[in-house]
C-alpha cells in the first residue's frame, strides 16, 4: 500500500512538474498588467460607422476590429455579428466579414437599421420615405409610409415607433396601425436621431441647432449639449453620460451631465454617421481538466482554462468543496489563460470543484463543475491515473521508463 501511494505521488509531481515545464509562464497567461475595462466608460469599445469604414476602436483609441465600407448606420448583435446599413443594403456580418444575412429588395436610400427582439429587422429609407420591418425571409411584416426623410426609427417596448422626420423637422411616435400618438417639432432643425430613454423622456440629435437635447413628456427640455458641429447621432449611456457623433468635427465624443466632454475620438474619420458603445461581454467558463479519482492526503493536480471575448485581462475563483478555496487569482491575459492548481483533500467522499472567472470590469462568468470521488477503499488502482495520463502521452511515456 504504502509502494503504491509512493508511485502515486511522485506520479503527481511529474505531472506538476511537466506540466510547468511544457505551459510555462508565458502560456499561463500571467501577468502583472491589469488589462483595464475601459476606465469611465461602462463597455469596452465604440462602434463607429463613418462614409469609408466601420471601425470598433477602445478606451483609449486602439482599432479592435474595422470593416472597410462606408456606412449610415451599425449596431453590435447578440450574437457576436455586426448589423450595417449601406445606402441601398443592409446586412449581417460576422467577425471575419462573412455575410451572414442581407436584404436590398426595393431600398434606395437606407439612413437606419435595427434589429428588433423578435428577430426581425426594422429599416428606415430616406429615398422611399418609409420604414419597414421585415423578418428574416425578406417579408415585409409592418410598414409606415409617406414619411418625410425619415432619418432614424426605434422600436419602443410599448410596440409603438419613434420616427424622425427630418425634412419637416418634426419626431413622431406612431402605434402599430401607423396612427401618430405622438409628436414634438418645437424648434426643431433638421433632426437626425431620436432615442426615448429608459426615464421616458426622449434625446433627439438636432442637427443644423447644433445640439442634443433631452425632452420630457410635456415638450420641456431638461437637458442638452450645445456647440457641437453637426451632431448626427447620440446615445444615452449606462453611466449617464451621452455618446454624439459630430459630423462636420469627424469626432466621436463622450459627455458628461455637465456637458464636459470625457472621451473622444478622432484618428482618420471621415464623416461619422453613427457610433454605439458596445457593451462588455460576459467571460467564458472556465474548463477544468484532472483526475476524477483520488485519495485522501495525496495531492491531485488540475488545470483551469478560462477566457474573455472581449479581450480583458481575466481572474479566478476556485472552490474545492471542502471548505477551502483560491480567488481570486490573477490577472491573466485572455485566450493564454491556463494555470495549473494542486489540491489535496483530508477527508473522503464526493467533492465538486466549481470554478469561475472575472474580467477586470467586474463581470463574472457562470460557474463550472467537475465531481471528483475519494472512495473510502484503502486502495487505489492506477487506472485512474492512467485515465488522467492519457491526456497526456509525454508524460505516460516518461513515467513507463521510469518503471512506475
Amino acid at each position: 500500500m504504502k509502494k503504491k501511494i509512493m508511485s502515486i505521488s511522485i506520479c503527481t509531481l511529474l505531472i506538476i512538474s511537466i506540466a510547468l515545464v511544457f505551459i510555462g509562464p508565458m502560456s499561463l497567461g500571467k501577468t502583472s498588467i491589469d488589462m483595464q475595462c475601459c476606465g469611465i466608460l461602462p463597455g469596452c469599445t465604440t462602434l463607429i460607422s463613418d462614409n469609408t469604414r466601420l471601425v470598433e476602436v477602445n478606451n483609449s483609441g486602439g482599432i479592435e476590429w474595422k470593416y472597410i465600407l462606408g456606412s449610415v448606420d451599425s449596431e453590435r448583435l447578440p450574437n457576436g455579428n455586426t448589423l450595417i446599413a449601406g445606402a441601398v443594403l443592409v446586412k449581417e456580418i460576422n467577425m471575419i466579414g462573412g455575410i451572414e444575412w442581407q436584404y436590398g429588395t426595393g431600398l434606395l436610400g437606407v439612413s437606419d437599421v435595427e434589429r428588433l427582439a423578435n428577430g426581425n429587422t426594422l429599416i428606415a429609407d430616406i429615398v422611399n420615405n418609409f420604414v419597414i420591418e421585415i423578418n428574416t425571409t425578406g417579408v415585409i411584416k409592418w410598414q409606415k409610409t409617406g414619411l418625410f426623410l425619415p432619418m432614424d426609427a426605434e422600436r419602443l417596448d410599448n410596440g409603438n415607433t419613434l420616427i424622425v422626420n427630418n425634412l419637416i423637422n418634426s419626431v413622431i411616435e406612431v402605434d402599430i396601425n401607423g396612427s401618430t400618438v405622438w409628436e414634438y417639432n418645437t424648434g426643431l432643425w433638421s433632426p437626425t436621431d431620436v432615442e426615448r430613454l429608459d426615464n421616458g423622456n426622449t434625446l433627439i440629435t438636432d442637427q443644423l441647432n447644433n445640439r442634443v437635447i433631452e425632452i420630457n413628456d410635456t415638450g420641456a427640455i431638461v437637458w442638452q449639449k450645445t456647440g457641437l458641429s453637426a451632431p448626427k447621432d447620440a446615445e444615452r449611456l449606462d453611466n449617464g453620460n451621452t455618446l454624439i457623433v459630430e459630423y462636420s468635427n469627424n469626432r466621436v465624443i463622450e459627455v458628461n451631465a455637465s456637458g464636459a466632454i470625457v472621451w473622444s475620438y478622432s484618428s482618420a474619420l471621415s464623416g461619422p454617421n453613427d457610433a454605439e458603445r458596445v457593451p462588455n461581454q460576459e467571460p467564458i467558463a472556465p474548463t477544468i481538466t484532472g483526475p476524477k479519482k483520488g485519495i485522501i492526503n495525496v495531492p491531485l493536480p488540475y488545470i483551469f482554462q478560462g477566457d474573455d471575448p472581449g479581450g480583458i485581462s481575466i481572474y479566478y475563483w476556485i472552490d474545492w468543496d471542502d471548505g477551502s478555496s483560491d480567488g481570486w487569482l490573477g490577472p491573466y491575459l485572455p485566450g493564454t489563460a491556463t494555470i495549473p492548481i494542486v489540491h489535496t483533500w483530508t477527508t473522503k467522499g464526493s467533492y465538486t470543484i466549481k470554478a469561475k472567472v472575472k474580467d477586470t470590469c467586474g463581470v463574472e462568468s457562470d460557474w463550472a463543475e467537475f465531481t471528483v470521488s475519494l472512495p473510502r477503499e484503502k486502495e487505489l488502482k492506477n487506472t485512474i491515473f492512467l485515465q488522467f495520463l492519457e491526456q497526456f502521452p509525454i508524460l505516460k511515456l516518461i513515467i513507463q521508463r521510469l518503471g512506475l
